[in-house]
């Protein structure tokens, strides 16, 4: 039945809404953080994908080489490297090494990847009784959803068996990365992806919120997607990559929906979120010669030094949300804070060294 109470609650949230258009609420926006590679491949302007063993090999390789041109293409580097997908038997992996056959001296690589897939997937199918709500056919008067007099049908509760899939997936690859011309390996590393979903069951009945069984893809869609996810951690690590976030700056509010605030800071979102993102550091810091300790505004400068994305101003950034956090107690700042020190983490230890 509909509670009548709910009916101020919901003038309630529709004033919260006006009030946060004229006011100015949180605003977000989507930066991009440079995460460095794990392994140098200055020797390498020419990478060969070679065959991986395992059954599912073909899917991993592809979707390598696919995120592989990817990086490239965003990154615009002008130290290029040329990626190949060789079919071909002039290289052989074989326990954890690599078998140069003559015909390898043809291939005009300067390295080589390769490895190990090992890949399962698994549906198991059964029943689970759900409660559900189905019609009688019978009617009363009751009030509808708008809190209006209407013939409102009687609903009951029945106990159904309904079937599910609970779907298992499961992707590990062994990879070794080799310079052709020393004929020694440069980097080796293993990656790992997990897959667990429920199809039907009490999701049939959960809307927007569950699986349903019209849902359930095909086992090699699953593993296509689980081979994407793969090929990404293998090229994270041994390429430089950018990594888009979403971030939301702070506008002075004390409020959870960003009512009020203070204006100059919102004037230098305004600006960053325009693209103007001198003009919105040069407010900020107009703000802390006149508010020493505005939490906010140190903040803010640390989204757009985290924006920049190299070591010197991730660094930057770092200090900043350590100040934003020694004057406010919000959540976001320490998210902020831990976010940018896990970045700087990921770069190599000579590149901390000045």
């Amino acid at each position: 039945m509909y509670n009548t109470r709910n009916i101020p609650l919901i003038y309630l949230v529709i004033a919260l809404i006006v009030l946060c258009n004229f006011f100015g609420c949180v605003q977000k926006i989507r930066i991009t953080v440079i995460k460095p590679a794990k392994v140098s491949l200055q020797d390498i302007r020419t990478l060969a994908i070679i065959k991986f063993d395992g059954i599912y090999e073909e899917l991993v390789r592809k979707a390598l080489y696919n995120k592989i041109i990817e990086v490239q293409n965003l990154n615009n580097k002008p130290d290029h490297i040329r990626v190949i997908n060789i079919d071909q038997n002039s290289f052989k992996h074989v326990d954890d090494d690599i078998n140069f056959s003559p015909d390898s001296d043809k291939v005009h690589v300067d390295g080589v990847i390769s490895g190990r897939v090992a890949a399962s997937i698994k549906d198991v199918h059964d029943t689970e009784k759900v409660k559900i709500q189905e019609g009688t056919g019978k009617y009363k008067k009751d009030k509808n959803v708008f809190g209006q007099e209407a013939e409102v049908e009687i609903q009951r509760t029945i106990v159904k068996k309904v079937p599910y899939v609970m779907r298992q997936a499961n992707i590990i690859v062994d990879f070794n990365i080799f310079k052709l011309k020393t004929k020694q390996r440069v980097f080796t590393d293993k990656v790992s992806e997990q897959y667990k979903e429920k199809f039907g069951g009490e999701n049939e009945y959960r809307n927007y919120l569950g699986s349903s069984m019209s849902q359930l893809p095909s086992q090699n869609q699953t593993l296509k997607e689980l081979s994407d996810k793969v090929a990404s951690r293998i090229v994270a690590k041994i390429f430089t990559t950018e990594i888009a976030r979403i971030v939301e700056f702070d506008n002075g509010s004390k409020y959870v929906m960003g009512i009020g605030g203070n204006k100059k800071v919102k004037e230098g979102i305004k600006c960053a979120k325009n693209g103007k993102w001198e003009k919105g550091v040069e407010i900020w810091k107009d703000v802390l010669n006149t508010e020493p300790e505005n939490s906010a505004a140190f903040y803010n400068l640390g989204i757009a030094y985290e924006n920049i994305g190299d070591l010197e101003n991730l660094k930057i950034a770092q200090k900043m949300y350590k100040k934003a956090v020694k004057n406010g107690d919000k959540e976001i700042y320490l998210d902020a804070l831990d976010r940018v020190k896990a970045t700087i983490s990921d770069f190599p230890k000579e590149s901390h060294i000045r």
